[in-house]
């Protein structure tokens, strides 16, 4: 395995590093490292080739600076550790030091994933770690994994050796201890609604309360109506605008998993809305989508998704379907009323009509009870 996989694991956490310099030392470093919080191997590393393709490099970059102001030679040591969750034992996977020192000017030199396989930097391993490695890469690779890095607990350890300042020989070891080179590594796979439990599910309000479970970095929840026409949820997706659209970040709103639909666009701690809110109306079908955000060396990659059907119940029209089973069942008309038991129609009851004249539910219900018997045709319309 080349040294420059060692970008595909620097690239697991939120890391910005800032180490302070030291007037005593000859060198001082200043590192940064992407953020991310799921790796998508088959996107971002070749395993087979144990190489991480171009994407990766630019994400982890290390300014050496020269405190000396002469040229600085120095070898650079770079070691990595593993504890995977599942065994919890510490596993070493990386030991590499350049063959030779490299040069360091009075400007400093940057240093990046991409220049551990340069010639000017010519790392080598040290040891035998390939057992290590291989049952990493073998994790990744397993169709099982989706590509990820496998949970556990990464530590980096990065030394120097001045060797040279100026044309003066020296014997200086550096290393680059800031603590949080050790990066904890979870991988998100849930983003799950619980509320609404299941399509069609009805709420008896319409400021409905949303639940989820997740362990990504954020989710968003985007309502959509479902008109008569769309023949598919994903169709209502892509039809309509969202009624709200709102991003609860995980750490920033102290892992909330509990929204009741909004009534304006006051947003909280950790909970940003991005669209809306429009009011849910009584009688209607809606669609929640819950995206669970993923991000990989700082870009997004596809969400976690889940979409479910609710509707905002309408009491009158419900009343209105038990005048109607009580008016017409067991006539001719009880094929009708089984069709709509057993798909579980519902009725708006804002729109009741009789001959294009608005009508109310007790205004039917006489209706039916006094003209049972002349009734001749009955039509359901959207």
């Amino acid at each position: 395995m080349k040294f420059s996989r060692i970008a595909f694991f620097f690239g697991c956490a939120m890391i910005f590093l800032a180490a302070r310099a030291d007037a005593q030392k000859s060198l001082s470093f200043s590192l940064q490292i992407s953020d991310a919080d799921i790796i998508n191997a088959t996107a971002l590393v070749d395993p087979l080739a144990e190489k991480v393709k171009d994407i990766a490099p630019g994400n982890f970059s290390m300014m050496i600076i020269n405190n000396t102001g002469k040229d600085v030679s120095a070898n650079m040591s770079v070691q990595a550790f593993v504890t995977l969750d599942e065994d919890r034992a510490r596993t070493q996977f990386v030991n590499s030091k350049t063959r030779r020192p490299f040069l360091i000017p009075p400007a400093g030199r940057l240093f990046t994933s991409r220049d551990a396989d340069s010639p000017d930097f010519n790392f080598m391993n040290l040891g035998d770690l390939t057992a290590a490695r291989d049952r990493l890469k073998n994790k990744v690779t397993d169709p099982g994994s989706g590509g990820k890095v496998p949970s556990g607990i990464y530590e980096v350890k990065i030394q120097f050796t001045v060797e040279q300042i100026g044309s003066s020989p020296a014997s200086e070891l550096i290393e680059v201890n800031d603590p949080r080179l050790t990066l904890t590594v979870t991988n998100p796979t849930t983003a799950t609604l619980l509320l609404p439990s299941e399509n069609g599910f009805e709420y008896p309000s319409p400021f409905p309360q949303f639940q989820w479970m997740y362990d990504t970095r954020a989710v968003v929840l985007t309502i959509y109506e479902k008109r008569p026409e769309h023949q598919s949820l994903e169709d209502a997706i892509s039809a309509s605008d969202p009624y709200l659209k709102v991003q609860i970040d995980r750490r920033e709103s102290g892992n909330l998993s509990i929204l009741t639909y909004p009534q304006s666009a006051t947003s909280g701690p950790g909970v940003t809305i991005l669209k809306g809110p429009r009011p849910l109306e009584p009688g209607k079908v809606y669609v929640a989508v819950l995206d669970g955000i993923i991000k990989t060396f700082g870009y997004e990659v596809d969400p976690l998704r889940m979409i479910r059907s609710f509707r905002i119940s309408d009491p009158t029209g419900q009343m209105i379907l038990n005048v109607l089973q009580a008016a017409l069942s067991g006539g001719s008309y009880q094929n009708i009323l089984n069709v709509v038991q057993d798909q579980k129609l519902q009725v708006n009851g804002a729109r009741i009509s009789l001959n294009g004249v608005q009508i109310t539910a007790q205004e039917l219900q006489v209706l039916l009870t006094q003209n049972k018997s002349k009734i001749k045709s009955i039509t359901f319309e959207d």
